[in-house]
């Protein structure tokens, strides 16, 4: 009986034991699946740590090659506009020479300024009063200027046509407007004529409404009296 009794408490005994060991292998197991995922994460979130580093890095190279694309265009740019403007002020300067030389021996007014170059024309060189067409001796000092307007191959030509004040009593033309209008038509179709592009000139009437001289006196109204001739350089 005492032989039976300690076989039981051995064989249980030995079943705990095999427990125990079930248990912490089990346990063991669990913590080697833990480690595991610890170990998936960190290689996971070090892998999005990798591509965002070189997410980041590919958009500063980008960002840098446009910058440095963009400074050579402005440079390239710079460099352009610097070439034009020292042409544009080469020409002008040669077109006030020339004018010099008209200036000196005709009824020419030159003026220098942002917007190009003025010719301006006293109207009794041009017209009879309150009329627009050309008068025989005005061909001289408008060929010498067409003579060097044909030089200006790259500027636009406005002609303006001005007059004084005073109402007009010449029955062809209703107004002032009518009178300028009709004036600086007639010197453009001079100037087409000798040989300057059609599509660089324009013709406006500005009546009295530009005045070289304000007052209303006999020679104010002389002196406003004129056609100009704006070569563009802006």
């Amino acid at each position: 009986m005492d032989t039976q009794y300690s076989y039981r408490r051995q064989a249980g005994k030995t079943s705990g034991q095999h427990e125990d060991a079930d248990a912490d292998a089990g346990s063991d197991r669990w913590l080697l699946s833990y480690a595991d995922l610890i170990t998936t994460l960190m290689v996971f979130f070090l892998a999005l740590y990798v591509l965002q580093l070189a997410k980041t890095r590919e958009v500063e190279i980008k960002s840098l090659e446009a910058h440095a694309g963009h400074e050579g265009y402005a440079s390239a740019k710079r460099s352009v506009g610097d070439v034009v403007a020292t042409g544009r002020e080469a020409a002008r300067k040669d077109l006030l020479l020339q004018l010099e030389t008209i200036k000196d021996r005709r009824q020419i007014t030159v003026k220098n300024d942002v917007q190009g170059v003025e010719i301006a024309i006293d109207a009794r060189v041009l017209f009879n009063s309150g009329d627009a067409r050309l008068l025989p001796q005005s061909s001289g000092v408008l060929d010498e200027i067409a003579t060097v307007l044909r030089k200006q191959t790259e500027n636009n030509i406005l002609v303006e046509g001005h007059t004084d004040s005073l109402p007009i009593s010449n029955a062809q033309y209703a107004s002032n407007w009518e009178l300028s209008s009709a004036r600086a038509g007639a010197v453009v179709r001079f100037l087409v004529d000798k040989g300057v592009e059609p599509r660089r000139l324009a013709a406006v009437g500005r009546a009295d409404n530009f005045p070289l001289v304000v007052g209303d006196d006999p020679v104010a109204r002389s002196m406003n009296r004129r056609v100009t001739i704006l070569v563009q350089y802006y």
